[in-house]
């Protein structure tokens, strides 16, 4: 049966009908999968590189066409140059700053939370601690793995995946298990890099094989604490982005310095096995100190990173005797300056420099025979050790060029007696029969090495 309907008697919707558009607003959508990253806020948060190869998968794709085809093209500067081997191995060769908080970390978090619409990938990558932390030493280049982790992972259905604390390179054991974390794969005995072409988390780059496994390697005290201090760091990298600052490593020493050692900065380090000036350029704010170096003193002073940034420490008392024993070590006061004999010095330096046709020998040479500084010689006689250096110099020259000299007689007395013997000249034949055939490196030997053969050849 057919109905007839008139059109003109439809009417519009209206906004108060439920099924209004206006009444259900769309929700921004991400260009890639909304995917979450693992552990956020807690001591095992997932490290960046992980999270990529997660995405990647999550896709099904590669690790390679993530990056060359859908990531690079949004980054505002060239890290990966084409999809080609060639122009991906450079970046995967240095994939591992990918989890530090470098410009190329924070690159990768802005385009990567520009396609997810995540807001926290910042807290997979050691970016909250950038004012604070030294490049030098504190990441791994290679992967590093608990084999239990895996295998509990696998076992429990659970996700596989890599914490950020795998890639610190002060953390040496699993803080889970207490496991010594693996660098080199069981079955290729390979280094892996942290990404890679086919990179599949839980298994060998380049062998596919699986990392999984158990053992009872037994491990440190101080790679336990290490590795629960530095959790409890990135756990709480939220709270600490805001107030982490030099200032605020700059005034937690000055506390402890004061607290230790009374603000005897040299018996602080001392202590510490801390060089002095390296210690006093952390302390005056003029350096920053590694993350191993901070570790090891919060170790010894028995109190967390966390505490020590935040200065929610409180010590009374050097830790131990021993410490204190050294520190009175270095309170002692020095010995008093050796009187220097300035005529004797002087005249030394007259005696050798009127040597006449002789090798002079050097300021430090001459420094070590006076027992004295050699910074002493040249502050106090500038113009008598202005005069030995240049007097030596001119020595040395001119030895080199006489024996320049006395190596073409050679070559060509040599040249001339293999002519004799009908035998040709070659430059090694020439080689066997002079004195210095390391000479043949100068432009002139060689130079007239050619003049003299092609001489010869004119006079046939």
């Amino acid at each position: 049966m057919v109905m007839d309907i008139n059109v003109a008697e439809i009417q519009p919707y209206t906004n108060d009908e439920l099924w209004s558009p206006e009444k259900f607003p769309m929700p921004p959508r991400s260009s890639l999968h909304h995917l979450e990253p693992i552990g956020v806020g807690t001591p095992m948060v997932e490290s960046l590189t992980s999270y990529m190869t997660r995405l990647a998968h999550s896709h099904g794709v590669f690790v390679s066409t993530l990056l060359s085809r859908v990531v690079n093209p949004l980054l505002q500067r060239t890290f990966i140059k084409n999809y080609t081997s060639r122009g991906l191995e450079p970046f995967f060769n240095r994939s591992h700053t990918l989890n530090g908080y470098g410009t190329i970390a924070t690159d990768f978090i802005e385009v990567l939370n520009q396609l997810t619409l995540s807001n926290n990938l910042k807290f997979l990558t050691l970016s909250p601690f950038s004012n604070i932390l030294v490049t030098k030493g504190l990441l791994r280049p290679y992967k590093a793995w608990c084999p239990i982790c895996y295998k509990r992972w696998k076992q429990n259905q659970e996700v596989i995946y890599e914490p950020l604390l795998w890639s610190l390179n002060d953390v040496k054991v699993c803080l889970i298990h207490q496991h010594p974390l693996v660098q080199n794969c069981p079955h290729c005995h390979r280094q892996l890099l942290w990404l890679n072409w086919k990179s599949s988390l839980g298994y060998c780059s380049q062998c596919s094989q699986w990392l999984g496994g158990s053992s009872n390697t037994s491990i440190v005290t101080q790679q336990r604490w290490i590795a629960d201090t530095l959790g409890e760091l990135v756990a709480n990298a939220d709270r600490l982005s805001s107030v982490l600052t030099q200032e605020r490593i700059q005034q937690s020493l000055t506390y402890i310095v004061h607290q230790v050692s009374e603000d005897n900065i040299a018996a602080f380090a001392a202590i510490h096995k801390i060089p002095k000036n390296t210690f006093w350029g952390w302390y005056s704010g003029k350096n920053r100190p590694p993350l191993s170096a901070l570790t090891q003193i919060c170790y010894n002073l028995k109190i967390s990173l966390f505490q020590f940034l935040t200065q929610d420490f409180n010590l009374s008392a050097i830790p131990d005797r021993d410490q204190k024993v050294e520190m009175e070590y270095c309170k002692n006061t020095r010995s008093s300056a050796r009187t220097l004999d300035f005529n004797h010095i002087e005249n030394t330096l007259s005696l050798i420099l009127s040597q006449a046709g002789e090798s002079l020998p050097t300021i430090a040479e001459i420094a070590e025979q006076l027992q004295i500084n050699r910074r002493l010689l040249s502050r106090h006689f500038p113009d008598l050790c202005h005069q030995i250096v240049t007097k030596r110099r001119n020595y040395v020259r001119m030895s080199h060029l006489t024996a320049i000299e006395h190596c073409c007689q050679e070559i060509k007395e040599a040249i001339a007696l293999l002519h004799q013997s009908g035998e040709y000249p070659t430059e090694s034949r020439v080689c066997e029969l002079i004195s210095n055939p390391g000479y043949f490196r100068y432009q002139k030997v060689r130079l007239l090495y050619k003049k003299e053969v092609q001489s010869m050849f004119s006079r046939l």
